[in-house]
């Protein structure tokens, strides 16, 4: 028998998480001999600790690292959050009613992605989902609004629970769902889509024919079709045109592009030298960004760099 621990400590105003485990009975491996078995992350034996307790600092490191964006869902992978979806909400009472549930039903869950391919909110792209433009206005629009409350569905599940057991009756639910179908539909009503989002998850790019200012986002309209804006998401910067169809990835070889540089890479067609990027076999490397005669995002490197390509 053994305990999971997870300890929280704070120093300077900052918190620092350490997980173990601490063995209270061996049991049958101390009578077998074997080693105990656990999780990378809970391979620490930590010590006795008390709530409160004054620990003294034996040592302290700064790393210098980089984040990285989440993977882009492939249709497995959506399958299998949206069957997980409860993990997400905080009332223990509606996770534990989505334990069982998740989003949909596995008999629905495919024919809810393959509607996000018809009202083309998403696209493939290889095995990845990548979000259209409309999918992403879509859910700027919504996702603050309640009927994307994927804590909806576990109060559902609980309230079905109870209507089981006899705790609930179903005119009481029935009504409710009444109420809350207004509810949302006056909401869905008032709300506004705009072609700006705020807050750099949507913001446009261009609308005007001069060129971007140096701060950041200025004014010019797309580089390639000539006439629409570009909007900024948070992994990707494209033509509001769905028949210009250019599209920038922010994340290249492992690079994170910032706003200003992919600004520079619109209104001039090409970067100035970005340090930072990453070879598939791990090299880091600097070059800058332009685009190709088919509007792809290609690397021009320095050219001490070419000379040395050459030789």
């Amino acid at each position: 028998m053994k305990d999971a621990t997870t300890v929280v400590c704070v120093c300077a105003g900052t918190l620092f998480e350490a997980k173990g485990s601490v063995i209270r009975q061996a049991g049958w491996r101390a009578v077998l001999g074997e080693p105990e078995e656990t999780a990378d992350d809970e391979n620490n034996s930590l010590p006795e600790i008390r709530q409160g307790e004054t620990l003294p600092i034996l040592q302290s490191e700064i790393l210098e690292k980089q984040t990285k964006p989440k993977p882009l869902h492939t249709e497995a992978s959506l399958l299998s959050a949206m069957e997980s979806a409860g993990r997400e909400v905080e009332d223990e009472a509606e996770r534990e009613a989505m334990k069982e549930s998740g989003i949909g039903t596995p008999a629905t869950r495919a024919a809810i992605i393959e509607t996000l391919f018809t009202r083309d909110y998403i696209r493939r792209e290889r095995k990845s989902l990548i979000p259209t433009g409309k999918g992403l206005a879509v859910h700027e629009t919504v996702k603050d609004k309640r009927i994307a409350n994927v804590a909806l569905t576990g109060s559902w599940e609980k309230t079905l629970a109870q209507i089981e057991k006899g705790e609930t009756a179903p005119d009481t639910f029935r009504r409710a769902i009444e109420i809350f179908t207004r509810q949302i539909t006056t909401e869905l009503l008032d709300a506004t889509l705009t072609p700006s989002f705020g807050g750099g998850q949507g913001e446009v790019f261009g609308g005007g024919q001069g060129e971007a200012s140096g701060g950041g986002r200025g004014e010019a309209s797309c580089p390639k079709c000539k006439t629409a804006q570009v909007r900024f998401y948070p992994k990707v910067v494209k033509c509001s045109n769905p028949d210009c169809g250019l599209t920038v990835f922010r994340n290249r070889s492992e690079k994170e592009l910032s706003d200003r540089q992919i600004t520079e890479l619109l209104s001039k067609g090409k970067t100035a030298v970005i340090s930072g990027f990453k070879s598939k076999v791990g090299k880091v490397f600097a070059a800058a960004l332009k685009f190709d005669e088919n509007w792809q995002l290609a690397f021009d490197f320095p050219e001490k760099d070419k000379g040395k390509g050459k030789k």
